[in-house]
């Protein structure tokens, strides 16, 4: 685990967090909702099979610990793509008090009080903030996404509107699948370096019939082409299904999660 990050405990609610975001934030784990069986106990998905009022009840226990409005949440929605959305007041809520408009993983804005929420089990959730325009963004990254530049182009966006300023934006990569547990075929490095060229090699390694892909390693090198200072990007060095008592994993579930 990377030096600035932290867990906390706040009774049975656990998240956490990295020291370099001067922001409320948090990166929150299986812990501290209402849901049972298979979507126990903080599941925040309401495509997960659980009962929406339980998910509407995790959302203000989360609210409640973080001292964030539940009514400002506002969510992505995955479709592992590469659009980037800009939060306004009118989209202030959308998929937890105002119906999901968009498809996209990814949301940037400049509102106070306006939470952007993302959801991983195993997939790259970057926070972004520029404290200087007090600007953030939040971004969901599968391997397709990363390859398709979702995290640049989330970087463009808040530069571009909403006038982040890209010396001063930290970008911190949340727990994810790492390159030891995350193994594929041949198919995704291809179609990664369809994407992105050459320099998606030093971060495959093959292993016999299958290859392992550092998607943390890509996300930071493309963080780094979109400017951002190196000492700006930190990747949490949590591994999601290594530590999948603690964090929701779809490989390791196989999906029931």
């Amino acid at each position: 685990m990377h030096h600035t990050m932290c867990r906390v405990q706040r009774g049975s609610f656990v998240y956490y967090t990295c020291s370099r975001l001067p922001v409320r934030h948090a990166f929150t784990t299986k812990a501290g909702g209402v849901s049972t069986g298979h979507c126990a106990s903080l599941n925040l998905g309401f495509n997960r099979g659980d009962d929406p009022e339980n998910v509407r009840e995790n959302y203000r226990c989360l609210a409640k610990a973080l001292g964030v409005p539940a009514a400002r949440m506002t969510l992505t929605c995955q479709v592992h793509e590469a659009g980037v959305s800009v939060v306004t007041e009118s989209e202030a809520g959308m998929g937890l008090v105002r119906p999901m408009a968009w498809q996209t993983d990814a949301l940037v804005t400049a509102l106070p009080d306006t939470p952007l929420i993302g959801f991983y089990a195993d997939c790259v959730v970057t926070l972004l903030y520029d404290p200087a325009t007090q600007t953030a963004g939040v971004c969901h990254a599968g391997w397709r996404g990363m390859a398709a530049g979702i995290l640049p182009k989330t970087v463009e966006a808040m530069a571009g509107q909403l006038g982040a300023r890209r010396q001063s934006l930290i970008a911190v990569m949340g727990p994810s699948i790492r390159q030891e547990c995350f193994e594929t075929d041949a198919d995704v490095p291809t179609a990664m370096e369809a994407l992105l060229g050459a320099a998606v090699r030093p971060f495959v390694a093959e292993k016999g019939e299958k290859f392992h892909v550092d998607l943390q390693g890509i996300g930071a090198a493309l963080l780094r082409e979109a400017g951002l200072a190196e000492e700006n990007v930190i990747d949490s060095g949590i591994c999601t299904m290594c530590a999948h008592e603690e964090f929701w994993s779809h490989r390791k579930t196989n999906g029931l999660r």
